[in-house]
């Protein structure tokens, strides 16, 4: 048994269910004000708070298949709420 390999699957595990959270998150604070087209300064502030701590967390990772779902999910994010990019 590889204790390190079991351990590098939960942490990919853990951060793609990051990811699934981040775009849900999203939707949750920011779909009626995308409706409405009323962000506030401290909506903007806080989903930019939101992407950062996400995206500094997946960089440590280093791993090749995060990075791209990284990608993938913040084109996602930006498609829907283009004000936080």
């Amino acid at each position: 048994m590889n204790l390190y390999g079991d351990y590098e699957k939960i942490l990919e595990d853990n951060l793609k269910e990051e990811l699934e959270w981040l775009e849900q998150e999203f939707e949750f604070l920011f779909k009626q004000k995308r409706l409405k087209n009323s962000y506030t300064k401290e909506d903007i502030s806080i989903g930019n708070q939101i992407l950062d701590n996400i995206i500094d967390n997946i960089k440590l990772n280093k791993s090749e298949e995060l990075l791209n779902l990284l990608a993938m999910t913040l084109n996602k994010i930006e498609q829907t709420f283009p004000e936080f990019f």
